[in-house]
């Protein structure tokens, strides 16, 4: 062994050299003492991590300076971890026959043929490896092994301490850090930014060149989001997401992969590592917030990266922690700044259908309610949508018909709205009085109004409103792909992208919907806001049903009120019947005889006179007297019913024909459209027949004037009634330009008559006909087109029906 001590130096720490410089400084005298104890070409001093799981290259010579504090060896991996793991010295002639010797390229060493490495050994415990290497193959001798270990021993205490030095101000630098991490994420309460700074305090503390964090829900389930979004679309990440981040939040346990081409369970991460893989539980009271993943701890040789050092694994997991109690905080305070909102929201409803119901008790009108339900709807101090539309449901033709409608009709009107509308609250926050004091005639006159008059929606079809009614259940609409031909036609009426539908049910009863939208500020419609417009609609749908209750009280008071009248009338009537009919019976025979002798004086009576114009007079008024005489009768006594089933579109076949010549002469065109479906009637044959017959010869009257200029038609028609296969419908129609308005309320009253030789009591017979039938006559009465008559007849006997 060369005696050489006297050469060694061991430098001294002044005041103005931080401890890396000195460690550096030590460590290089230790290299070229070795170099020159053994004469190698190169020389090198790779240290162990305090959790002794990484090698780390700490000074060379021989081999690129920049390699020094960059190149990583992980444990188990290379000669050197042979060294520190046996505490034996290695000596290869030839490194390539040793399979442990795995050659670093970044650190040049490609160019060396043999290598002779020695533990450096403080209290028998290996803190590194010293070893040299040389260009030509060189067979090493015990007594260079000797010298080499001999230098290891002289500079082992001094190492030892410098290096205990080093990773003590590491980790003062390192406890900075996490001190500076913990003051600024205990300053905010936005979520976005202590991720962004934890993210940016792992680099400073780890230099690695990928940070990704996932967060997760209340149920430790990973969320699909993760940061920074720079890193990958949430698919390409999925593999990682689901492999090994997945795997940390359930198990709790750091995962650590210093070199994921051989030692890797996991898929996916080579789409973010090249190297190694550190992903590490973000943990508070043992419920996982979030998985912080780092890949590929950065060096200085370019693209080169190694695996993190256990030192670096350990600030990692006291930055988890700090991290983890503050998105836990941040994650409380979320929680309770969404219940006050909620809190506060659910104020706003109840405020809101509080003074809906205020409003409502004031309001007597249907127009009024409805102006009152859809002005809530749309204002910014109620629901806040731009646009509200009410449909009611007609049960008779299945169709949802739109009544009102409320929105601006433009961007422009938009704006100007709401403008007044902010500047009416600044004066008076009263909304139930604003909601009252609208004016009706804005409403009333908008294009919007006329439009959502205009829709109509099927119920049997297949479309979202009408679903919604059927169902009872609110909708939004979004996704625009799944909507039918139905919808996309609303959806092009209303001209809007989104929309939302909440029906309108009372007493367990379809009554129709409103439908909203935000056309014009584009505000998506939220779950909440679909929550609270079904909260709104069940108080709303309730008051229109209160007002339908009103207005058919009002309609039964009238009725009532008529029915009065016709009480009254109807003595009267009695009362003149009993009357007419004593009267006819007194004048009938003295009638008979006047008549029979003007017939005879008539026929006796040469044509040549004079005086038989005035016998012809007299059998013509005596034969109108006798007629009405005859009404009169059949009026005040009806005969014996003989009820029987007949085929209601044989008899009108057989009335009409009747008359076909008159038809013809008159140049009037009959139509029939009578149903095979339809099933015999329980009538008097005789008396409907004459109810027919009156009602065709009322119409062939009405056509028959010479200011009839139109198409003359005369149209009967019959069906079962929809919904009661016991009744039948049977209409008469005509072209003959309707009754005037003021004729129309006593074309019922016995001797009204519009005609030169009318008696007035056809009409009034038909009526008593058909109710003695125990049947019902409407008309329909369209001045300046025609009149239907409307007629219904039972197809059984409805007397044994109810007994």
């Amino acid at each position: 062994m060369q005696n050489i001590d006297a050469n060694w130096r061991t430098p001294w720490l002044s005041g103005s050299e931080g401890p890396e410089k000195y460690l550096k400084n030590l460590l290089d005298y230790a290299v070229d003492a070795a170099m020159e104890t053994t004469g190698s070409d190169a020389c090198a001093i790779l240290l162990v991590d305090e959790r002794r799981q990484t090698l780390t290259l700490k000074s060379c010579k021989g081999l690129h300076g920049t390699a020094a504090s960059a190149v990583r060896l992980p444990k188990g991996r290379g000669a050197s971890w042979r060294i520190v793991r046996e505490k034996k010295p290695v000596a290869l002639s030839d490194v390539t026959s040793d399979p442990d010797f795995i050659p670093i390229p970044q650190a040049g060493e490609e160019r060396y043929v043999s290598m002779m490495g020695v533990p450096i050994l403080k209290d028998d415990e290996c803190i590194g490896v010293l070893f040299v290497e040389d260009s030509e193959k060189r067979e090493y001798t015990p007594e260079d092994v000797t010298d080499l270990e001999h230098v290891a021993k002289k500079y082992a205490s001094s190492i030892n301490a410098a290096w205990d030095f080093e990773r003590l101000n590491e980790k003062t630098r390192s406890l900075s850090i996490l001190n500076d991490l913990n003051h600024i994420v205990s300053a905010t309460n936005n979520l976005q930014e202590i991720v962004n700074h934890l993210l940016y305090f792992t680099t400073e503390l780890t230099c690695a060149r990928t940070r990704i964090i996932w967060l997760t829900d209340e149920s430790n389930e990973v969320l699909t989001k993760h940061f920074p979004e720079s890193t990958g679309d949430d698919e390409w990440m999925a593999p990682v997401r689901n492999g090994i981040v997945t795997h940390v939040a359930r198990t709790h346990e750091t995962v650590r992969i210093d070199d994921i081409h051989s030692d890797n369970p996991f898929e996916g991460l080579d789409r973010v590592a090249s190297t190694s893989v550190l992903c590490h539980p973000l943990v508070f009271e043992n419920r996982v917030k979030g998985v912080l993943l780092l890949a590929d701890r950065i060096t200085g040789l370019g693209d080169y990266c190694v695996a993190f050092s256990g030192e670096e694994a350990q600030m990692v997991e006291s930055l988890a922690q700090t991290a983890a109690q503050a998105i836990s905080r941040v994650k409380v305070y979320q929680k309770l700044e969404k219940a006050v909102e909620d809190n506060q929201a659910k104020a706003n409803e109840l405020s809101i259908l509080f003074q809906l119901g205020m409003a409502m008790q004031r309001t007597v009108s249907m127009d009024d309610l409805l102006r009152v339900i859809l002005s809530c709807v749309t204002v910014g101090k109620g629901l806040g949508f731009n646009r509200a539309i009410l449909f009611f449901l007609n049960e008779t033709d299945g169709l949802l018909h739109g009544v009102m409608g409320l929105g601006p009709d433009t961007g422009d009107d938009a704006n100007r709205i709401w403008a007044d509308i902010n500047h009416e609250f600044g004066e008076q926050p009263d909304l139930v009085q604003w909601l009252l004091n609208r004016d009706p005639y804005e409403i009333a006159n908008s294009s919007f109004n006329a439009l959502a008059k205009s829709l109509t929606i099927p119920m049997d079809g297949k479309n979202i409103v009408a679903q919604a009614v059927k169902t009872k259940t609110a909708t939004c609409v979004k996704n625009l792909r799944s909507l039918t031909e139905q919808d996309y036609d609303l959806i092009s009426k209303l001209n809007c992208q989104e929309f939302a539908v909440a029906p309108l049910v009372a007493r367990n009863m379809h009554i129709g919907a409103i439908l909203v939208d935000n056309s014009f500020n584009k505000k998506p419609i939220t779950e909440s806001d679909l929550k609270l417009l079904v909260r709104f609609a069940a108080p709303a749908a309730w008051g229109i049903e209160n007002i339908k209750l009103v207005e058919r009280l009002s309609v039964v008071n009238k009725e009532m009120l008529e029915i009065d009248r016709n009480m009254a009338q109807i003595e009267r009537l009695s009362t003149l019947g009993e009357v007419s009919a004593e009267m006819a019976h007194e004048i009938k025979n003295p009638l008979v005889t006047i008549g029979g002798f003007a017939r005879r004086l008539l026929r006796k009576m040469p044509s040549s006179k004079a005086e038989v114009k005035y016998a012809s007079i007299i059998v013509q008024e005596v034969e109108r007297l006798e007629r009405l005489l005859r009404n009169t009768l059949d009026v005040s006594r009806m005969a014996p019913m003989k009820k029987e089933n007949t085929d209601l579109n044989r008899l009108v076949r057989e009335a009409l024909d009747f008359y076909w010549r008159m038809l013809y002469e008159k140049s009037i065109q009959a139509n029939y459209r009578l149903s095979p479906d339809l099933a015999p009637v329980f009538i008097d044959q005789a008396q409907i027949r004459q109810v027919v017959i009156n009602l065709i010869l009322n119409s062939i009257e009405a056509m028959s004037c010479d200011r009839h200029n139109t198409q003359k038609t005369i149209t009967i028609e019959t069906e079962p009634v929809k919904g009661d296969q016991e009744k039948a419908l049977l209409k008469i129609s005509d072209t003959g330009g309707g009754i005037t308005e003021r004729d129309f309320d006593n074309i019922f009253n016995p001797f009204f008559t519009t005609k030169p030789h009318g008696t007035g009591l056809g009409l009034p017979l038909c009526k008593k006909l058909i109710a003695t039938h125990q049947g019902s006559m409407k008309i329909d009465n369209k001045l300046g087109v025609g009149v239907t008559f409307t007629i219904t007849l039972p197809c059984c006997d409805l007397s044994k029906k109810f007994q």
